[in-house]
C-alpha cells in the first residue's frame, strides 16, 4: 500500500544538516518526494512510497534528529504517484 506524509518540522531545523539528515535516513528506502527549507524557517517534507518505508523514515528521523524539533505537524495525504526519489528541494 503506497502512503504519502506530509510534516512540517518546527524549530532549530535550518542551517543544522536536517534536510541532509533526512535524506541520509531515506537511503536504500524505496521513498519518493522532497524535504526543502521554508521561508518561515521550517522545514517541509512530502514523501510517499510504500507504508512500511514511510513509517520506518519517520521512525529515524524522530529518533535521530538534526538540530533541534519543537513540533511536527504531520498529514496523511492522498499519493500522487511521483517518480524520481526523495530529493533536496
Amino acid at each position: 500500500m503506497t502512503r504519502r506524509v506530509v510534516v512540517r518540522y518546527h524549530g532549530r531545523v535550518q542551517g543544522v544538516g536536517f534536510r541532509a539528515t533526512a535524506l541520509y535516513h531515506g537511503n536504500g528506502l524505496e521513498l519518493h518526494g522532497f524535504v526543502r527549507n521554508e521561508i518561515d524557517g521550517t522545514v517541509l517534507m512530502d514523501v510517499e512510497g510504500p507504508k512500511a518505508h514511510v513509517d520506518e523514515l519517520l521512525e529515524r528521523i524522530d529518533s535521530r534528529p538534526a538540530g533541534s524539533v519543537d513540533r511536527r505537524d504531520l498529514s496523511w495525504e492522498q499519493p500522487l504517484g511521483r517518480t524520481g526519489g526523495f530529493t533536496i528541494g
